[in-house]
Parts: structure tokens; sequence; C-alpha cells
């Protein structure tokens, strides 16, 4: 059988770098997997939102629940099985998460660059109605809410960050070098793939930069701030616009 079987196989030898490797995108598609079928917002609210109304608790508050659940299922998927995945087959890496921090100074000028050039853009879009009524999804109804909110909501850019500009692309890198990058855009794309199509299009150019931007700076951290501040400029503006940020208490 094991003659038999050889004639199949790709040739030797197999060793745990090899083999981590060859595992490494079926790793990938069986985590979209999980978060397309079973891990979106959307999801929660099949599963659970008519539930949840019928015991009286407000559409608004869900939308909440199905961040905290969404937030939680991107920790599990992007980051514990990788992490498990990680235990069994170590690259033999010694950056193999990207969590570097001081190797991002070289490269702050940079990163401001983005911020500052993003920002104001992200500013005349939250002047745009379709924009601020829809963001947040979440409408606070306290500054602790809000901020509890944006907490949870910020965790999702570590797990994406962790998995598609940490783990995986360090793991590709020490075989494809920069096409690491392009290779992982693929799977970043498709994560946005029920997004509206501008923000499914501009994920592939996100997914360049930071791609680069992480192994130039051999971090995750920069593209978990850049992320983060973001999304968070996103929903504050659109606070402002709406008029919702000045009655919270």
């Amino acid at each position: 059988m094991r003659e038999y079987l050889k004639n199949y196989l790709p040739p030797g030898p197999y060793t745990r770098d090899s083999v981590g490797l060859a595992l490494l995108p079926v790793l990938i598609a069986l985590v979209m997997l999980l978060v397309d079928q079973f891990g979106l917002q959307t999801r929660f609210m099949q599963r659970f939102g008519v539930s949840l109304l019928e015991q009286g608790i407000d559409s608004n508050h869900i939308h909440f629940l199905a961040q905290v659940y969404f937030s939680s299922f991107t920790l599990l998927c992007f980051v514990a099985l990788p992490l498990l995945f990680h235990a069994v087959l170590p690259p033999g890496l010694d950056n193999p998460f990207g969590f570097r921090i001081k190797s991002c100074r070289p490269h702050l000028p940079v990163y401001i660059a983005i911020l500052v050039f993003m920002l104001p853009l992200l500013w005349l879009a939250s002047t745009r109605a379709g924009f601020y009524l829809f963001y947040p999804m979440y409408k606070p109804v306290s500054i602790q809410m809000w901020l509890a909110y944006e907490a949870t909501y910020m965790l999702q850019f570590f797990a994406v960050e962790f998995f598609f500009r940490g783990f995986a692309l360090f793991r590709l890198e020490s075989r494809f070098g920069y096409h690491a990058i392009t290779i992982m855009v693929v799977p970043y794309a498709l994560l946005h793939i029920h997004k509206p199509f501008p923000e499914a299009l501009a994920s592939i150019v996100a997914g360049l930069v930071l791609g680069l931007l992480a192994l130039k700076s051999r971090s995750i951290w920069p593209g978990v701030v850049i992320h983060c501040v973001v999304a968070f400029c996103m929903d504050w503006f659109a606070l402002i616009h709406s008029g919702l940020m000045g009655v919270l208490r």
C-alpha cells in the first residue's frame, strides 16, 4: 500500500516545514468557509435575530450582540485555530506571527502618510446620508456602550491582521518571498465578498499595501493600528454627521 501511494504523492523528503506549508492552504480554505458559513453577523441575525426580538431585546442591541458574536468567531478562526496549527506544525521561523514592535519605527512616516491620506477622505464620505445612516451598525445609547462596541469591533481587526498579515503571510514568505503578498490578497478579498463592490474592490489594494508593510516592518501592528484607526474614525465621523454624537452621555 505504501509503495502504491508513493505513485500519487509528491516526492519527499517530508519535513515538518514542508508538510506545514503544504497544509497551510487547506487551513486557509477551512477558516474562510467557517467564517462565511457560521461567523458573519448576518448568520447570527438569521439564527438568533427573531428569537431575541421575541425575548424583548430591541433590534439595535441585537446588532451589538451580533458584533460580539462576529468578533468572537474571528478570534476563534483567525487566531485560535492557527495557533493550534502552529503548535502541531511549527515553521521554524524566528518571527512567525509578526509581533515585533521596534522594527516598525523606520516605517512610521509611511503609516502616518496613509492615515493623513485616508482620514480626510473618510470625513468627506461621512457627510453622505448613505454613510452616516449605515455606520456604525450599532447605534450607541451612551458613551460607555459606544466604547464597549468599538473595543469589541477592534478585536476583529487584530484577528484579521494576525491571520492574513502575520501567521499565513510569514509562512508563505519563507517559500515564495514577496509573492506571498499577492497570494494572501485572494482569501483577504474573498473575506469582503458580501460587502458593497467598491469596498470589496478596495480590499485588494488594502491587502497589497498592508501585506507589503507587514513584510517590510516584520510586524502586524502597523496594519492593526491603521485598521483600527480607520474603522474607529468611520464610526466617529458617522455619529457626528448623524447628530448622535451630540446626545451621547
